[in-house]
């Protein structure tokens, strides 16, 4: 793997996968296992895009640089469009990351929120009774400190209060967990000004938070917002629905990203994409293919 004028050089059947998440967010990798794990598998480029965070990013890339697998810099931004969720990948060129801080800034007014909204259910379980005398050892990823709302999911499991996460969740969501969103307005442009890419991460998924795009709908989106592409290859999407989000892609020019939105080992290891597949979104961020 070689790159030149930083930008990296591939051979085309390059293993990538552009949606990861660590401890950082909510996956349950270790960086350090996350990468073991690619290298052993033998990845030659990933993006690591922990939700609202840019935190990991430091880390992600020295593991990369160490074990000889690329990174491009990225997040999963959190917003919404009419009322729905809408997950956004955010992708930094390689050559340069990310540039200036309106992303950073948008980012930190979710944070802000997403905290005072745990630290409210928190003080909701004290009230109730609840004690997580275990709170530095169960976060201490974290340092102990609560962020997001499966954080006090995550005390009350370490400590017996519910089987698993869950009925950690019910609970949580019982004692006033709201999901924060930034517009996706606001989201696009801060990602824009960042000099960074911005696709609608997952649109055939449709479970729990998460909103089912269907074409049609990504459609009267992209009269609105100006989305750079669309998570084509998920590991949800059935053949049919492949098939549908690649064709609105070509036919709205579109970039096509793949990516295992794999949070740990235990629920889905990451899954290696051709990098032809996906070339040229690769080639916006910076790969060239031998």
């Amino acid at each position: 793997m070689t790159s030149t004028a930083r930008r990296l050089r591939l051979p085309r059947d390059a293993a990538v996968d552009l949606h990861l998440h660590t401890r950082y967010s909510d996956g349950r990798w270790r960086p350090v296992d996350l990468f073991d794990t690619l290298a052993q598998g033998g990845f030659r480029l990933v993006s690591v895009v922990d939700h609202d965070q840019l935190d990991h990013l430091p880390e992600v890339t020295a593991l990369g640089a160490e074990r000889g697998v690329g990174v491009i810099a990225g997040t999963e931004v959190t917003a919404a469009w009419r009322g729905l969720a809408a997950h956004l990948l955010c992708y930094a060129p390689l050559p340069t990351g990310f540039t200036g801080d309106a992303l950073s800034r948008l980012i930190d007014e979710t944070v802000a929120r997403m905290r005072a909204n745990t630290r409210m259910i928190y003080d909701a379980m004290l009230a109730r009774g609840y004690r997580f005398p275990r709170q530095a050892e169960t976060l201490a990823d974290r340092d102990g400190q609560l962020t997001r709302a499966m954080d006090v999911g995550d005390l009350l499991v370490a400590h017996g209060y519910a089987s698993g996460p869950g009925e950690a969740l019910q609970m949580v969501t019982a004692a006033g967990y709201q999901q924060m969103f930034a517009p996706i307005e606001q989201a696009v442009a801060a990602a824009h000004a960042s000099g960074a890419l911005c696709l609608l991460a997952h649109p055939g998924r449709g479970e729990g938070e998460i909103h089912r795009y269907e074409p049609d709908e990504i459609e009267a989106l992209l009269a609105e917002v100006p989305l750079d592409g669309i998570e084509v290859y998920y590991p949800t999407h059935t053949a049919e629905q492949v098939a549908a989000y690649a064709a609105l892609a070509e036919r709205r020019n579109l970039l096509g990203s793949a990516g295992s939105d794999s949070h740990g080992p235990h629920q889905r290891l990451p899954i290696a994409t051709p990098a032809q597949r996906i070339a040229p979104l690769l080639d916006c961020l910076g790969v060239t293919f031998s």
